[in-house]
């Protein structure tokens, strides 16, 4: 189930593991791997799509955050789709107590996470 997905993801951030994510071409959707590398052609594509700059965000824990950090908030978790793969729309918000509002509970208090920019990707003009 998604909630599994985002459990297991909020372990894995608080014991330590980088995580990095941008956004993706759907609206909401969020890219989310432990290869930073593996987001450069989705954040190049979203930011060609989208035609404004994205940024690659290293995912960190709630409790590590430092004034000027946005969280990124599961506001629709789904059940999953065909290939089992988590359906989760995402919001970007300013402060914990936004993410706390704001996050999907249909499933229990479902985990928010801290965001730190990495790099921004600017969008290519191929006209």
């Amino acid at each position: 189930m998604s909630i599994d997905y985002l459990n297991d993801l909020e372990r894995d951030i608080d014991n330590g593991r980088a995580y990095f994510a941008c956004p993706n071409v759907g609206r909401n959707q969020w890219a989310i791997t432990e290869d930073a590398e593996e987001l450069d052609r989705l954040s190049q594509r979203s930011a060609n799509h989208k035609k404004i700059p994205v940024n690659v965000v290293q995912l960190i824990s709630k409790h590590d955050a430092v004034a000027g950090d946005l969280f990124l908030v599961p506001t629709k978790i789904g059940e999953p789709g065909p290939r089992g793969e988590s359906v989760i729309e995402w919001s970007v918000v300013e402060t914990k107590e936004a993410s706390e509002m704001m996050r999907d509970l249909r499933h229990g208090p479902a985990p928010y996470f801290a965001m730190q920019v990495q790099r921004v990707v600017e969008p290519v003009d191929n006209g």
